[in-house]
């Protein structure tokens, strides 16, 4: 299974304000991401939307605690994670979520939250530097990705 992809990527809005949580000292945002699609079918202009719920942890989930609310468009890119309980009936249930790895917060200023045009980039000599508007947010110069093996 070494070959095996997950990986997610999407545009939405935040359909509601994100919720923080801190566990253990660790924060943890979770939100629900609405993407649209428009298609034409039988010569006719259809839309859809779509939901997907997703988390952040750590650095990350206090930056978009701190600069997202509902309406505020996003770019995530992240890996699906499924949840699986047992409910009080006894049955199995389960969900999927978007573990958010790195994002992209999209508009303007003035859109329904405010942001500005600051990136991150990976830390030189070894600290991590967060902007303190940030943009744009890359797990791997925080050290997220410590599950790769090179």
């Amino acid at each position: 299974m070494a070959n095996d992809i997950n990986r997610v990527t999407l545009v939405g809005r935040f359909t509601r304000d994100p919720e923080f949580k801190s566990i253990n000292g660790t924060s943890l945002v979770n939100f629900s991401l609405a993407n649209g699609r428009t298609y034409v079918s039988n010569g006719e202009k259809r839309e859809e939307s779509h939901f997907f719920d997703c988390e952040v942890w750590g650095k990350p989930a206090d930056i978009i605690q701190q600069y997202c609310k509902k309406g505020k468009q996003i770019a995530i890119e992240g890996r699906l994670k499924q949840d699986t309980w047992e409910t009080p009936e006894g049955k199995k249930a389960s969900r999927i979520r978007i573990v958010v790895e790195n994002f992209q917060l999209l508009g303007s200023k003035d859109d329904s939250s405010s942001g500005s045009s600051v990136s991150s980039s990976p830390a030189s000599a070894g600290g991590n530097s967060y902007p303190s508007s940030p943009e744009y947010y890359n797990a791997a110069a925080d050290g997220g990705d410590d599950d790769i093996p090179f």
